[in-house]
């Protein structure tokens, strides 16, 4: 079973779309059985949840959903970080996975990323004692020295929208989360919040990934997307119409249940190839952080984290919905993990086989 978590906010309805994109391209290239847990906040439709389930259920996957509040302290020091309202607070989510979701590894996603290959690849790299898995970033030396000004290496700099999070290693710390905190204390100026935090706390301790698994669109004027989780992590998303991924993005969007609010391309290439063209090269622009900052991260402190019953309900009354064949459902009753509630941090209350 491959574990795989997207977060994101929904004000405008449309990044749930986006997400199920992301999920359609998974599904129809990979062999695995796969469970999906969707880390969101309070802005997520009934209607685009039960999409969302949908789609993952006619697929004979499964899917579970994290009602996710930031917890006090750490929303409370994004209040001096402007640039978290650039990339929203569901950009945080993915610090907290090792304390929400209780599995011992995890795929992470962003949602403008296309899963052109089959996911059972990057799910079986092994990380040893590594922390995480992840992808160089290919745009990362226009900013060199905003990184080198919080004590990164720009050489060594990964990019967060693709993660394989060893959860289990990251418990063996106990400090993770007081680590997180400490970095926003003394870098609030930080123009990528999640992405300079993971880097900061986790950097020294990961797997370096080949470029194919976070495969930056932006980066390479040949688009060919053959076996490659392509990542649009610049201005040019893949949901433009002039985007040169927008073809592959719309033949995956007809495969989801927000297929016939959509309009269909009739001639697009079949899905799984890869796609040349040409397109404007759109570099994300990084504001330069200022201030005087010092090289090397304050020592940190350890302390305890835990979080409460997360909601991991696998869709309307906890029922999962298995399909054997395709047009025919047999309802599998499950008992929700949790009746309901947010999923938060508090201290003091150890989850169940999370932090040890």
């Amino acid at each position: 079973m491959i574990e795989l978590a997207l977060a994101f906010q929904d004000k405008d309805g449309q990044y749930a779309e986006h997400a199920g994109v992301v999920l359609a391209s998974i599904f129809y290239n990979t062999k695995s059985p796969v469970n999906v847990h969707i880390l969101h906040d309070e802005t997520l439709s009934e209607d685009n949840r039960q999409k969302l389930f949908d789609l993952a259920t006619g697929f004979n996957h499964t899917i579970q959903f994290y009602p996710v509040i930031l917890p006090e302290d750490l929303r409370q020091l994004m209040e001096s970080v402007a640039s978290v309202n650039v990339w929203t607070p569901a950009s945080l989510y993915r610090l907290l996975i090792p304390a929400i979701v209780p599995v011992d590894k995890i795929i992470y996603l962003d949602c403008d990323v296309l899963v052109n290959m089959d996911i059972e690849e990057l799910w079986q790299t092994e990380l040893n004692e590594a922390y995480l898995g992840a992808v160089w970033d290919q745009n990362i030396m226009n900013v060199t020295h905003t990184i080198s000004s919080m004590g990164l290496n720009p050489d060594l700099y990964f990019n967060s929208g693709v993660i394989l999070f060893g959860l289990n290693n990251i418990r063996q710390n106990p400090g993770w989360y007081e680590e997180t905190l400490n970095f926003f204390r003394n870098f609030p100026n930080t123009s990528m919040p999640d992405q300079d935090a993971l880097n900061a706390v986790y950097g020294g301790n990961y797997l370096p990934l080949d470029l194919r698994f976070n495969f930056f669109n932006m980066a390479a004027a040949d688009h060919d997307y053959t076996n490659k989780i392509v990542h649009f992590a610049g201005t040019d998303k893949c949901w433009d119409r002039t985007s040169p991924g927008w073809e592959l993005y719309l033949n995956y969007l007809n495969l989801t249940p927000w297929s016939k609010q959509a309009p269909r391309y009739s001639a697009a290439p079949a899905i799984g190839r890869g796609m040349r063209g040409r397109t404007r090269i759109k570099r994300r622009k990084r504001r330069t952080a200022g201030g005087n900052f010092r090289s090397k991260r304050s020592r940190m402190t350890r302390s305890g984290l835990s979080y409460s019953k997360p909601v991991t309900s696998a869709g309307r009354g906890g029922t999962i919905v298995r399909r054997k064949k395709r047009g025919s459902r047999r309802p599998l009753s499950m008992p929700a993990k949790s009746s309901g509630g947010t999923a938060s941090l508090s201290r003091g209350l150890k989850p169940r086989g999370a932090i040890k």
